[in-house]
């Protein structure tokens, strides 16, 4: 008995540390000061219903041994650099990067396709201009 009094509260502890560690907008379904009134409160139910419903654990700052990020490379093992316990500081800017980096390579192939377009035009006209010189009069 004593022992599983000795795991609630330690999973209690654990779950408040984890609802006030979460910034606001990835605590899910309910504000950060009911999930901790409930842990508190509630301290099973609560406990459960913070792991199982609150917590975003797509954004979540443990990495789980066998699940691979999408940039790590294929040869790692499931123990390699990818299942470190913390992300690295630089992960969302290289996000953040790499979709700035798509925005302007689609902006760079929308303005090669609108320059081609452009220069199919010119040249068809340039044609028309030659074939009307070349007309006799």
């Amino acid at each position: 008995m004593f022992v599983l009094s000795l795991l609630l509260i330690v999973l209690t502890i654990i779950a408040l540390i984890d609802v006030v560690g979460q910034p606001e907008p990835v605590v899910r379904n309910l504000p950060k000061i009911v999930w901790v009134l409930l842990i508190v409160f509630i301290p099973l139910i609560g406990v459960g219903l913070w792991f199982l419903l609150g917590k975003d654990w797509s954004n979540s700052r443990i990495r789980f041994p066998g699940r691979r990020p999408r940039s790590a490379s294929r040869s790692s093992g499931s123990w390699g650099p990818a299942a470190s316990l913390s992300p690295s500081p630089s992960q969302p800017d290289r996000a953040v990067s790499s979709t700035e980096e798509q925005l302007a390579a689609l902006e760079r192939e929308i303005q090669a396709a609108e320059d081609a377009e452009r220069i199919r035009k010119l040249e068809a006209e340039l044609a028309r201009d030659d074939d009307r010189r070349d007309e006799p009069r």
